[in-house]
C-alpha cells in the first residue's frame, strides 16, 4: 500500500478509500461542523435553502456565541436574539452562548468535539486549531457548512504536505507562540505554503502540552496552510479522557511518506520571538525590540488565552505592578478556562498586579468591543494577527508575541525580554 501522511489517511479514512494522493478531489465524512454567532444566522439561512429542515446531526453540528458576547450594542444584541432562536428552533445539543460561552475553537477542542482520525470544520478562519488533538480541522464558508449540516459530508482536494521536525530543548520564558512566529518569520508569505498540510513533530513537539500545541496548529492558516497537525499521543490521550464525544484511534504519518518538503528546527536555539506591526512574518527576536514604549496589553484569542498562559503570565506578575501607563486587558478563551484560573489563584495575581479580567469571548482580536484600539494606540498584543485596522483603529500599531513577553513588557511599560525577570 502507498505510504501517507496522518491528513492524507485521515482523508482516505474518512472518504472510504484505501489510498488517496494530494491534488485528489475527495467528499469526506465530517465529525463535527462549528458556527457562531456572526455567521450562524447566514449558516442556518443557507441550510434552510437546500430544502432541508433538520441538521444531520444534532449533537455534532456545535453552535457557539463568542465574537459578539456580551453585545457591545444594540445591533449586535438583535442579532444574537435571532441567534438564539435559530438554534434552539433546530435543537442543537450543545450552544455554548453567554455564560457558557468561549472561543469557538477553544470549545471545540475543550469539550472533545474534535477527534484524532478525524475531520471537523468551522466558519471561522483559525479552525486549524484543531491540528492539535490529531484531527483535520478546516475554515469553510457559509454555503460548505450548509451542505456538511444537511448531509454530514463536505469535500476537499487533498493537499501536500510539509513537514516541521522541531526537535531540542524549551528554554525558559518561551513559548509555543515564539516558535510559531519564529517560523512565520523563516517561511514569510512566499506561497510556498498554501494550501498544504504543516505537520509538526520531534521532540520538542512531544514535550508540548495540549495548549501549546493548539497555538502552532492555530497560526499555520496565517501561513496560507490548509491545516496544521500533530499526530496524537500520550498528551493528547490524558486530554481527551473523559471529555473525548465518540471513539478514536491513534494514527500517525508512516516513515517513508512523501512531503513535499521537511524542515528542522532547533528549539533551544528560538528565543522570545516579537512580529512587528502590520506584517506577521516580520518577526524579530526580543532583543532588537526591547525598549520600545507601548500603551495597551493584550493577552486572550484562541491562540494564547489558556491557563497554561495564564500560570506564566501569574509567575511574571507576581507580586509586581502593571505600570501606570499601560491599560492591560486578559480575556480568557472559555468559561472552563476562566474557573480553572480562578482556582488556581493566576486572575487573582492578574487583578492585584492592575491587569482587567474580561468574560470570554475573542473581544478585542475581532476587533468588535472589549478593548479595540483607537487611533495612536500602540498594542502588544498575544493574539494572532497585527495587520492595520485588525484590533480596531488602523492608525494603531500591534507588535504580536506571547503571553510571557507581555506579561514582562507591561511591568515596565515597554517591550522587555521576559528572560530578565530578576532585573525588576
Amino acid at each position: 500500500m502507498i505510504p501517507m501522511t496522518i491528513t492524507e489517511k485521515i482523508m482516505a479514512l474518512n472518504s472510504g478509500r484505501d489510498k488517496v494522493v494530494p491534488g485528489q478531489l475527495v467528499w469526506v465524512d465530517v465529525h463535527s461542523i462549528m458556527t457562531m454567532d456572526y455567521l450562524g444566522e447566514q449558516c442556518f439561512k443557507q441550510f434552510r435553502s437546500l430544502g432541508v429542515n433538520e441538521v444531520f446531526d444534532k449533537e455534532r453540528v456545535i453552535c457557539v456565541s463568542d465574537h459578539l458576547v456580551p453585545p457591545p450594542n444594540e445591533q449586535f444584541a438583535t442579532m444574537l436574539n435571532r441567534w438564539r432562536q435559530i438554534v434552539k428552533e433546530h435543537e442543537i445539543a450543545y450552544f455554548y452562548d453567554l455564560g457558557r460561552q468561549g472561543i469557538a475553537h477553544q470549545i471545540m477542542v475543550e469539550q472533545g468535539h474534535v477527534l484524532p482520525g478525524k475531520v471537523s470544520i468551522g466558519t471561522d478562519s483559525h479552525a486549524n486549531t484543531y491540528g492539535a488533538v490529531g484531527a483535520v480541522g478546516n475554515a469553510i464558508g457559509v454555503t460548505d457548512a450548509a451542505v456538511a449540516m444537511a448531509t454530514g459530508k463536505c469535500w476537499f482536494r487533498v493537499p501536500e504536505s510539509v513537514k516541521f521536525v522541531i526537535k531540542g530543548t524549551w528554554q525558559p520564558y518561551v513559548m509555543a507562540k515564539d516558535l510559531s512566529l519564529h517560523i512565520m518569520g523563516m517561511m514569510h508569505w512566499n506561497g510556498h505554503l498554501i494550501y498544504k498540510t504543516l505537520e509538526f513533530t520531534g521532540e520538542a513537539i512531544e514535550a508540548l502540552d495540549m495548549a501549546g500545541r493548539m497555538t502552532l496548529c492555530n497560526m499555520t492558516v496565517d501561513l496560507g496552510a490548509k491545516n496544521g497537525i500533530v499526530a496524537p499521543d500520550a498528551v493528547t490521550q490524558a486530554y481527551l479522557s473523559g471529555v473525548a464525544k465518540g471513539d478514536w484511534e491513534m494514527i500517525a504519518s508512516d516513515p517513508d511518506a512523501h512531503y513535499d518538503a521537511v524542515y528542522e528546527v532547533d528549539v533551544t536555539n528560538v528565543g522570545p520571538t516579537v512580529a512587528l506591526p502590520d506584517k506577521l512574518d516580520d518577526t524579530v527576536p526580543v532583543e532588537k525590540v526591547v525598549g520600545r514604549k507601548f500603551n495597551k496589553a493584550f493577552v486572550g484569542t484562541c491562540t494564547n488565552g489558556r491557563v497554561e498562559d495564564f500560570a506564566v503570565m501569574a509567575e511574571i506578575l507576581e507580586g509586581k505592578q502593571i505600570h501606570r501607563d499601560v491599560n492591560m486587558i486578559v480575556v480568557p478563551a472559555s468559561q472552563a478556562v476562566y474557573l480553572e484560573a480562578l482556582k488556581r489563584g493566576y486572575l487573582q495575581t492578574l487583578v492585584e498586579a492592575g491587569a482587567a479580567i474580561d468574560t470570554p469571548s475573542c473581544a478585542a482580536c475581532a476587533g468588535i468591543h472589549t478593548g479595540v484600539a483607537g487611533d495612536g494606540d500602540i498594542v502588544l498584543s498575544a493574539g494572532n494577527r497585527n495587520m492595520k485596522g485588525r484590533m480596531g483603529s488602523k492608525n494603531a500599531q500591534i507588535y504580536l508575541t506571547s503571553p510571557a513577553v507581555v506579561a514582562a513588557s507591561a511591568i515596565r511599560g515597554e517591550i522587555t525580554d521576559p528572560r530578565e525577570t530578576g532585573t525588576y
